[in-house]
C-alpha cells in the first residue's frame, strides 16, 4: 500500500471544517494541534511537565478560538463600539486578589462584584491546597471569579487584579507552567461573555479583596494546625 503523500493530507487537513460542538467558524484546528503537541513535548523535556491528550486538545483548542477572535472583521469592530458608550448601566466590575503561604503550599481566594465600580453587591472567598506559586494563586482567584459569574450569568464584565504577569500570560497566551491548565480554563469561561476584559490594578485598590484572601488563608492555616482532642 503506497504511502500517503504529505502535501496533499496537509492541504485536506487545513480544508477540514471543525463540527459542532466546538465549531471554530473560519478557525484551522490541525496547526494548533500540532503546536500544542510540540508546546506539550517542550514541557515534558524542559521543566519535567506533563500534561493528558485531552489538555492538549483543549489548550489546542483555546488558541484556534483566540485566533479567530482576534481575526475580527472591521464591520464588527464598528458595531462593538457603537454598544459601548451603553455598556455603563450594565457592566460588572470584579475584583480578586489571592494570599499564598510557600511553606504550606496553600493560598487564600477572594474576589468581589461591583456596579459603577463602587457598588459591592456580591463578595466570596475560599482556601485552596497545593498552589505552586504566588501567580497560580492569582491565577486560580481569577479562575473561581469567572466562574462565579458565569454562574450568576453575567454578561459584561471587567475583571481586574494586580498581578501584572497574570494580566500580559492572558494577553499574551504566555504558557506558564504553573498556569498551563488555568489559563486554558480562563480562555474557555472568555467565551460564555458577551463582553470581557482583564485590567491590572493598583493593590490599594483591592483592600477588601486583600483582606478576605487572607482571612481565608488565615482560617485554612488554623484548622491544618489544631490538634485533635482527645475524649
Amino acid at each position: 500500500m503506497p504511502l500517503n503523500d504529505f502535501d496533499l493530507e496537509w492541504k485536506r487537513l487545513l480544508r477540514t471544517v471543525v463540527l459542532p460542538p466546538i465549531g471554530l467558524g473560519n478557525a484551522i484546528l490541525a496547526p494548533w494541534i500540532i503546536w500544542a503537541i510540540w508546546t506539550a513535548r517542550n514541557q515534558k523535556l524542559f521543566q519535567n511537565r506533563t500534561f493528558s491528550a485531552q489538555e492538549t486538545v483543549t489548550k489546542a483548542i483555546c488558541d484556534a478560538k483566540e485566533w479567530a477572535t482576534a481575526q475580527v472583521p472591521v464591520k464588527t469592530c464598528e458595531q462593538r463600539r457603537k454598544i459601548q458608550p451603553n455598556r455603563s448601566t450594565t457592566e460588572i466590575t470584579c475584583k480578586s486578589d489571592a494570599a499564598w503561604r510557600k511553606d504550606l503550599q496553600a493560598a487564600g481566594l477572594a474576589w468581589s462584584f461591583y456596579r459603577n465600580q463602587k457598588e459591592r453587591f456580591s463578595s466570596h472567598d475560599q482556601p485552596v491546597a497545593f498552589v505552586n506559586s504566588s501567580l497560580m494563586a492569582e491565577g486560580l482567584a481569577l479562575r473561581a471569579a469567572m466562574e462565579q459569574a458565569v454562574a450568576l450569568q453575567m454578561r459584561l464584565v471587567v475583571f481586574e487584579f494586580d498581578s501584572l504577569q497574570l494580566v500580559t500570560a492572558i494577553a499574551d497566551g504566555s504558557s506558564f507552567s504553573d498556569l498551563h491548565g488555568i489559563l486554558s480554563d480562563i480562555y474557555l469561561l472568555s467565551i460564555s461573555f458577551d463582553f470581557v476584559s482583564f485590567s491590572f490594578c493598583r493593590r490599594e485598590t483591592l483592600c477588601f479583596e486583600d483582606s478576605a484572601a487572607k482571612n481565608s488563608l488565615s482560617n485554612f492555616v488554623l484548622t491544618q494546625t489544631i490538634e485533635p482532642v482527645l475524649v
